[in-house]
């Protein structure tokens, strides 16, 4: 549990560490350490058996262990925490550049899925009131990552509006609204359903957006590598750099594979408190994804 560093703001975080200096992560680690006692002893068989109910004494324990999850799932951790993570790769998955013929074929494949990673990218721009066209729209199932650069496909990229309007289809991403938008104004798509992993954590209590780094950190316990002179590149060039195809793909396969995580983390929760008669997640949360919750072997 890392209840302190949850509750401390950067700003007391960093005042703790001048003040303490080598000692500051120690005191950080005492003091969770005795938070996780205490949790510990609350929920003791000796503890619980003082209670006079045994449902009673069941929400106990199932709010005390869904404290300690949410805590775990919305700490924030710091540059030295993800440098220690192993790195988030393609790990055997396949990343597919589209061709204009092949637009068909792919289409009819994804539109088999029920939960598509879902990311775009835009050519920067580094003159004031200039802005670039969207030049890249990555899609992932669990396995493979399709690519649809504009400057490859054309016209053909307004294709894609059956299928990211499709209902049956939830488009999962991180920071969704400004990828949306831009879908809206440049192509007329409206990206409906979608799920924003940003305000699912905020849901748990996060504070303010995660991003993609440390929701994989949180949910994968992977560190993806975000390197300035790939995010900033020319998505428009033809053809793309491997560092820039692999940069595209890890994006939307981590929007992907987070979400599907999630599902699997707040699962037993979701049912339990169905089956104790408490909900332990919050309302809206539960409302937008009590379908995933409820499917037998998970979001496929």
């Amino acid at each position: 549990m890392k209840l302190m560093k949850y509750c401390l703001s950067p700003n007391k975080l960093a005042w703790l560490r001048q003040e303490l200096g080598e000692h500051a992560d120690g005191m950080i680690a005492t003091m969770d350490a005795a938070g996780s006692a205490y949790l510990a002893q609350a929920v003791a068989p000796d503890t619980l058996l003082a209670e006079k109910s045994p449902v009673k004494a069941e929400i106990l324990r199932l709010k005390f262990a869904w404290f300690k999850q949410k805590m775990a799932l919305v700490t924030r951790l710091d540059d030295n925490e993800l440098a220690q993570l192993s790195p988030f790769t393609l790990n055997g998955a396949k990343v597919v550049l589209v061709q204009s013929e092949d637009m068909a074929s792919v289409l009819q494949t994804l539109s088999r899925e029920s939960v598509l990673g879902f990311d775009t990218e835009t050519r920067a721009s580094f003159e004031a009131n200039v802005t670039h066209p969207l030049s890249l729209i990555q899609i992932a199932t669990h396995d493979t990552c399709y690519l649809f650069q504009q400057a490859l496909l054309g016209q053909q990229l307004a294709l894609l509006k059956s299928l990211l309007e499709d209902e049956a289809i939830l488009k999962v991403g991180i920071g969704l609204r400004s990828d949306a938008q831009v879908l809206r104004r440049e192509w007329g798509i409206n990206v409906v359903p979608r799920l924003d992993l940003n305000w699912a954590m905020a849901q748990l209590g996060a504070g303010k957006e995660m991003g993609t780094r440390q929701l994989v950190a949180a949910l994968l316990q992977r560190h993806i590598q975000k390197p300035k002179k790939v995010t900033l590149s020319n998505w428009q060039q033809l053809p793309l750099s491997n560092m820039q195809i692999d940069y595209a793909a890890l994006d939307a396969l981590a929007a992907q594979h987070c979400f599907i995580q999630l599902i699997a983390i707040l699962k037993p929760f979701y049912r339990a408190g169905v089956g104790a008669g408490e909900s332990l997640l919050s309302p809206h949360l539960t409302a937008r994804l009590s379908h995933y919750f409820e499917q037998a072997n998970g979001p496929g």
